[in-house]
């Protein structure tokens, strides 16, 4: 019996070749898609999963939102520690950026020496001895135990040992540094990527730095532990710990699991991934997947008259209405079947692109769990697409059939009309989020943020003290000499990403300003390097040497400042001239700067946070790190220049390797979310739009079909092409019309609560929904517009002639 279906399908798929092309093309696109989106979201489900209870581990985020700024994934370990004493909290792990450990009187070395070269140990950081029981780490050789507790040891990454000294045999080797010396106690297997850890140097957190160190804290609770409690009690015992603003800030506790949806600060081990990218992802994927079988429920019931002879005679030798829906169903699956072979040629095809475009590394593993959920899939969207379709053609009435009576329901008419107008909703709704997206990314590219994006040149994470010279800085010069630099700078901040550091001036008139006031530490040149505008004052320069920080015989630092336009208006000043020359001070005297100029606001980070009052002070090291900003004349190719001044680093500074990126690149990564939502429903809204065409192509054919008994009538009583045209076309432009009613205010309220999340937003202008309505209308008028009027230029003769 089923053999029988299936011989019948067959032939049923060779008759109607231009119906089952159309099937499967669109099928196949949608299930690309979907299975493209599952083994995305797959990935991004995935991480972290591989760590000891992980579903019982929680990390401590501080939220400074109350500051101006944004939620980070960095906390104090003093309250977290304290929070022991609890009996739902089993245990605490604290994980420092060696770097920041300088902020906590455990200062390490981050430099050592490696033959005639400097290295800086990569990614290095400070745990707490019981790093393993939070941490799954795939130990090669030694003990990673040993250099979380040992003084002066260190567990290093393969692809760091293998860098460093051409092997992984590395256990007891020794690296020497200005301080003394590490010795490596164990190797461990790179990280994998699906897992927010990223280090590659650990060491034991020194012992004076171990009461209160600030990184990254993860709290392990007992099973069905109160979380939500837990929460409310730490935050209670950091507000009565607090002084000041800091009372204004709070703690939250994220899960381990989620983690990576909420690692998207300036101060994370690596960036996270978006959710809100993920959801966009899955949902454009369920849309696509449900235009698809919306166009295979349409052409399977509008070609139901070309195959209801059929199942006329059918019936009238004795088949039953279950075994005409087993034929029908059978012959659906059978396409989605050869749909889903498509599919994954297609998905085996576009997995570079895919990765490319979303920064992953998504692979096809063809394992039984795979295939099974591939298999899953395949039928379920057979057995919904091709039920209704089946149950409708088989009801046909084999009297009526047989008599000639091919009349159809109004029941099918109702059905096809309602998902035709369905799928013109999507397609409208997602081109006007395509342009709305479109235009608001167009509008964060032009935003002033007070720096210059392009021709700037980053060679980043520098040893400070080798780059932080006011006389004789020789590298500096070298570079200044290069053809194709202008002028070059130091600097502790990356401005496209987020603030550093914070000075707080007590004014000349009294004024001593509250909230969060970012400075950034530069050299000379600072304004000209940087993009800055000058409102008045001058420019960092050698000149004056009085502007690079020095401290005096009573260790009162002194130095020149830059303050932005709304810092000086904040500390009550209102004419720029005014305020050069004049002195502040700050940590209680002990600090005393003077204003050489005054700039123009400047935004730190993406166009989500707000503009900040801002100050630049030359010659201050607050980090062990700094980066040198290039400033290009655009007369050498960036490539070579990049090449030159990375050479000039390396031999001068006697370093390993340098990291060099351009600016305007570190700002389309600070807003890659958004970018990445913007590529995806501008590609799904376009796939949306031809499979909605391709749907339209085989109603069309069909209805033309129907009705061209009626054109040739028509044409003999002198009705023009045109005329014809539009009225095969008049149905599917009315329902663009009635499509718009709903489109168009779903539209606007999800992308009015997009734009909400930026402080610089566009208005959401009328012209871009009458375009995106527009554009569906004329494609679906020019797709019924070619059949018809190929319908049109028949000879009625030809039609008429049998009658």
């Amino acid at each position: 019996m089923f053999s029988s279906y299936i011989t019948t399908a067959l032939r049923a798929f060779a008759k109607h070749k231009q119906h089952f092309a159309l099937n499967v093309i669109g099928l196949s696109i949608g299930l690309a898609a979907a299975i493209i989106v599952a083994l995305f979201a797959a990935y991004e489900m995935s991480f972290d999963h591989q760590h000891p209870n992980a579903e019982r581990v929680y990390r401590v985020h501080t939220d400074y939102r109350s500051w101006g700024l944004q939620l980070i994934g960095n906390a104090r370990s003093q309250h977290p520690i304290q929070m022991m004493q609890q009996s739902q909290v089993e245990d605490v792990l604290v994980l420092a950026d060696a770097e920041s450990l300088e902020y906590n009187g455990g200062s390490l070395p981050l430099t050592v020496k490696l033959a005639d070269r400097q290295v800086q140990l990569p990614d290095f950081y400070a745990a707490s001895s019981n790093l393993q029981d939070f941490v799954s780490l795939n130990v090669l050789s030694g003990s990673i135990q040993t250099a979380v507790t040992a003084p002066n040891h260190l567990a290093i990454s393969q692809s760091t040992a293998v860098r460093l000294f051409g092997h992984d045999n590395v256990v007891g080797e020794r690296l020497i540094h200005d301080a003394g010396t590490y010795t490596v106690a164990g190797v461990f297997a790179d990280l994998p990527d699906n897992t927010h850890f990223y280090f590659h140097t650990l060491t034991a957190i020194p012992a004076n730095a171990q009461n209160n160190v600030s990184g990254y804290v993860y709290m392990r609770m007992v099973p069905n532990a109160n979380v939500d409690d837990i929460q409310d009690d730490l935050n209670q015992l950091f507000t009565e710990h607090s002084t000041g603003r800091d009372k204004t800030l709070s703690l939250h506790l994220i899960p381990l699991l989620d983690v990576h949806f909420n690692s998207r600060g300036p101060f994370e081990m690596k960036q996270g991934g978006s959710q809100q990218v993920m959801m966009v992802s899955v949902a454009l994927a369920l849309i696509l997947l449900l235009v698809a079988s919306t166009n295979f429920i349409n052409l399977n019931i509008a070609a139901a008259a070309k195959r209801a002879k059929e199942v006329g005679v059918r019936k009238a030798l004795g088949a039953s209405r279950f075994q005409l829906i087993q034929q029908f169903l059978t012959e659906a699956l059978l396409v989605v079947g050869f749909a889903g072979l498509i599919a994954m040629a297609l998905v085996e095809l576009s997995l570079p692109a895919v990765n490319q475009l979303l920064d992953r590394s998504l692979s096809l593993s063809f394992s039984m769990w795979f295939l099974g959920a591939v298999v899953g899939v395949v039928i379920l969207v057979g057995v919904l697409s091709g039920l209704y379709p089946a149950l409708f053609i088989s009801s046909f009435s084999a009297k009526r059939v047989l008599s000639g009576d091919l009349q159809r329901g109004q029941t099918a008419i109702w059905v096809r009309k309602l998902t035709l107008y369905f799928q013109s909703v999507l397609s409208i709704a997602l081109i006007i989020s395509a342009v709305v997206i479109y235009k608001q990314m167009a509008l964060v590219n032009t935003l002033d943020v007070g720096y210059a994006k392009t021709d700037r040149l980053l060679v980043q994470d520098l040893p400070a003290e080798l780059i932080y010279k006011a006389d004789n800085n020789r590298l500096f010069a070298s570079i200044r000499t290069l053809p194709g630099v202008s002028s070059v700078t130091v600097s502790n901040t990356n401005l496209t990403v987020d603030m550093n550091a914070g000075l707080h001036l007590t004014w000349p008139n009294g004024e001593q300003l509250h909230g969060t006031q970012p400075t950034v530490s530069t050299g000379y040149h600072a304004a000209e390097t940087l993009g800055l505008t000058l409102i008045a004052g001058r420019d960092f320069s050698p000149q004056f040497g009085t502007d690079w920080f020095r401290r005096d015989e009573q260790d009162i630092h002194r130095y020149s400042v830059l303050v932005s336009e709304s810092y000086m208006k904040m500390a009550g000043y209102h004419d720029p001239e005014e305020v050069i020359g004049k002195q502040a001070t700050s940590h209680n005297g002990r600090t005393q700067v003077t204003i050489v100029g005054v700039v123009a606001d400047v935004k730190i980070g993406s166009a989500k946070q707000q503009a900040l009052p801002i100050s630049f002070r030359a010659g201050v090291i607050s980090r062990p790190f700094a980066d040198i900003v290039v400033k290009l004349d655009g007369t050498m190719p960036v490539e070579e220049v990049s090449e030159q001044i990375r050479s000039l680093v390396v031999n001068q500074l006697k370093l390993h390797e340098v990291s060099i990126t351009r600016i305007e690149d570190e700002y389309e990564r600070a807003h890659m979310s958004e970018r990445r939502i913007q590529q995806l429903v501008l590609f799904f809204s376009a796939l949306a739009v031809a499979l909605t065409c391709l749907g339209v192509l085989g109603l069309a054919s069909f209805s033309v079909l129907r009705r061209q008994k009626e054109v040739a009538v028509r044409k003999v009583l002198g009705a023009s092409r045109t005329s014809i045209v539009n009225l095969l076309a008049k149905e599917y432009v009315v329902l663009i019309a009635a499509a718009v009613l709903l489109a168009f205010p779903l539209s606007y309220w999800v992308l009015d609560g997009w734009l909400n999340h930026f402080n610089e937003r566009i208005s959401q202008a009328l012209w871009v929904y009458l375009f995106s309505a527009g554009f569906v209308a004329l494609s679906t008028w020019l797709t019924v517009a070619l059949l018809a009027f190929r319908a049109a230029t028949i000879r009625p003769s030809l039609i008429l002639r049998y009658e």
